[in-house]
């Protein structure tokens, strides 16, 4: 695997929500302007990273895919079951493929929520600084 990073999961969910609705517009993050019904926005409102065994950590990312229907809950129900099954397995731009972990959908206020996760490891090899050789001399 290439080195895997938070924006490289994120950039995989754009891109297999492009492919999932080719027709929407995909945003990330506070859309101060032109937001339409039919599009969607991706954020990211948790991420964790916890050391385990040496150099391997849990890494623990969970982004938020809004949706904004144009016709009702109806509409929010039949999305919800195309991106469940896009957002399984997604490709980074890099080429990885990282599988969902965990993913709950509901609707608030008219809106569709999709909570997906995508829990993986990472290996950080740390340099290490052998000492120096030590030679004694002895007198006497």
């Amino acid at each position: 695997m290439s080195n895997l990073d938070f924006s490289s999961i994120y950039d995989g969910v754009s891109l297999a929500l492009h492919r999932a609705i080719p027709a929407a517009q995909v945003h990330g993050g506070d859309v101060q302007q032109g937001l339409k019904p039919g599009d969607l926005n991706v954020i990211m409102p948790s991420a964790g990273h916890t050391r385990q065994v040496g150099s391997r950590y849990l890494r623990t990312p969970t982004l938020d895919v809004i949706y904004y229907p144009k016709e009702g809950m109806a509409e929010c129900y039949r999305t919800a079951d195309v991106l469940v099954r896009a957002l399984e397995d997604i490709t980074t731009p890099e080429g990885d493929v990282i599988h969902c972990t965990s993913c709950e959908w509901s609707v608030e206020d008219g809106v569709l929520h999709i909570l997906v996760s995508y829990d993986h490891y990472i290996y950080t090899p740390k340099d290490e600084d052998f000492m120096e050789t030590l030679e004694l001399e002895m007198e006497g």
